[in-house]
């Protein structure tokens, strides 16, 4: 059964949402409910048990309001984003009406987007307000000022109607129909994992742990159970090295990590990266929440802009890394060991994901991925063909090999991925990389060009499938750099 997906809206948002799912044909179960201004924590504190969604969705003013309010969620909280593209399509339709436009929006979130319309002809102004009163005014002062026309959301729309003035609503089809397909994508993605999980939780009951007392630790117990008996001393093993690299060498969270990693009580590991431009102070904050709402124990470390954590279960979870709020990037392997009493087995199993999370990771940086999201579960296609590099056995790059021939072969490759990915829809192309369907037109006949024709279902499967291997062979060789001046600079510290 499809997740439902709650989306907080307004009437002018709900109509632009129902155009866009109207023309999508794979969609979760999907709930809207327009909410006042000012309204949304408490519809949510009201109607959420009832509505009971797995995922909600907003934008504009309501998502301002949540994010800064104190209320806080299990349920993953996507915004609906303002893009420049938005922009300069509502600039482009509100020109029409003449040359003074006013911009406004609640709060100061578009102050990163104003660049965009600098080459457009016409006087752009930009105005913020913080209640619903203060908009009135300010709606009434722009009609006064002569402004041909206003760009705003939906409250901001609702206004200039009564007072007369030509408006255009600021959250494109293209923009919403980004955020559904990306929910579309990850509704696909749990189906897949929880198939996975399931099997694995017959297998549990199947074969249970007997290595452990249930009730050594509980739901409220907070203090973790060590081992009964010491960990005999040993050279380090794959684990050991693993864990210490990806924990920064920070030793006392590498020590602490591998003794619960080397306890049986939690079999079943998952390790994921995030990232955060706000740096390390938003990057602790962010994982001392998570932490507080686990049972189960997380280890992490953070470097710079870059958290590091691994989280210890006693059962498979699908939603682990997927539940961490808002990080700018995510990256990880998410499928659980197998429950095993050969220990040796299971922390090469750890170590694989350990590396897992690092190639994923790598895989987000150079955009190998549609969005700045990487999960190596077992619906993955990166997670399919790792055994097959693992064993040296990638069947060889042909079809795409006469495009590393051009001049910007790294741009071809992201249309032709882009392409790919979406049915060859050039206008959802144009939207991810921030082009004209012009400019994707004329890169499409480039790439055709040098390739042939993309008309064929199954050509494009193969050259599909052969942009995800070179992918993740850059992706593993940019790692593998990575180690290696690591090692040189350690080499040349001890020296």
């Amino acid at each position: 059964m499809s997740s439902k997906v709650l989306i907080l809206s307004h009437p002018k948002l709900t109509h632009v949402v129902q155009q866009v799912m109207d023309s999508m044909n794979q969609l979760p179960d999907v709930t809207i409910r327009d909410v006042s201004f000012g309204g949304v924590v408490h519809f949510l504190n009201t109607h959420l048990q009832t509505i009971k969604p797995n995922m909600i969705i907003t934008g504009g003013a309501h998502w301002t309001m949540l994010d800064r309010s104190n209320y806080r969620s299990d349920l993953p909280i996507l915004p609906i984003p303002i893009t420049r593209y938005d922009l300069l399509q509502a600039a482009l339709q509100a020109r029409q009406f003449g040359k003074k436009i006013a911009v406004v929006h609640y709060g100061e979130e578009l102050q990163s987007c104003q660049d965009a319309l600098l080459t457009l002809d016409g006087e752009y102004e930009y105005f913020s307000y913080r209640s619903q009163e203060e908009a009135a005014s300010l709606l009434l002062s722009l009609k006064q000022s002569g402004t041909d026309a206003i760009i705003g959301g939906g409250l901001i729309c609702s206004l200039a109607d009564e007072n007369e003035i030509p408006s255009v609503f600021l959250h494109s089809k293209d923009s919403i129909m980004k955020i559904l397909e990306h929910v579309a994508r990850l509704e696909t993605s749990r189906q897949e994992i929880e198939q996975v999980t399931q099997k694995w939780a017959k297998e549990f009951i199947r074969h249970p742990l007997h290595s452990y007392e249930v009730s050594s630790y509980s739901a409220g117990n907070t203090a973790m159970p060590l081992p009964q008996h010491p960990i005999p001393t040993k050279s380090k093993s794959d684990i050991d090295i693993a864990l210490d690299k990806f924990m920064f060498h920070q030793s006392l969270v590498t020590e602490k990590s591998t003794r619960f990693v080397s306890n049986s009580c939690f079999p079943f590991a998952f390790a994921g990266i995030f990232t955060s431009e706000e740096g390390t102070e938003h990057l602790t904050t962010t994982i001392k929440k998570l932490e507080a709402s686990r049972d189960e124990p997380l280890f992490y470390a953070i470097e710079d802009k870059e958290c590091h954590v691994l989280f210890l279960s006693k059962l498979p979870s699908s939603n682990t890394l997927l539940n961490i709020p808002c990080p700018d990037k995510l990256a990880g392997g998410i499928s659980s060991s197998s429950p095993t009493e050969d220990m040796l087995s299971s922390e090469t199993l750890l170590s694989e994901k350990v590396w897992e999370a690092q190639v994923a990771m790598e895989l987000v940086n150079s955009r190998a991925v549609s969005d700045s999201l990487c999960i190596l579960g077992e619906g993955s296609p990166f997670h399919m063909l790792l055994p097959l590099l693992r064993t040296d056995s990638l069947p060889q790059i042909k079809l795409i090999k006469p495009l590393f021939e051009l001049k910007n072969t790294a741009r071809l490759l992201q249309i032709l991925r882009l392409l790919l990915d979406h049915g060859l829809s050039i206008t959802t192309v144009a939207h991810h990389v921030g082009t004209s369907r012009q400019t994707v037109y004329g890169y499409m006949d480039r790439i055709e060009s040098v390739i042939g024709l993309l008309s064929d279902p199954e050509k494009r499967f193969a050259l599909s499938l052969e942009l995800r291997i070179w992918a993740l062979q850059s992706a593993v060789e940019q790692l593998r750099q990575k180690d290696s001046l690591a090692y040189e600079k350690s080499e040349r510290v001890s020296i």
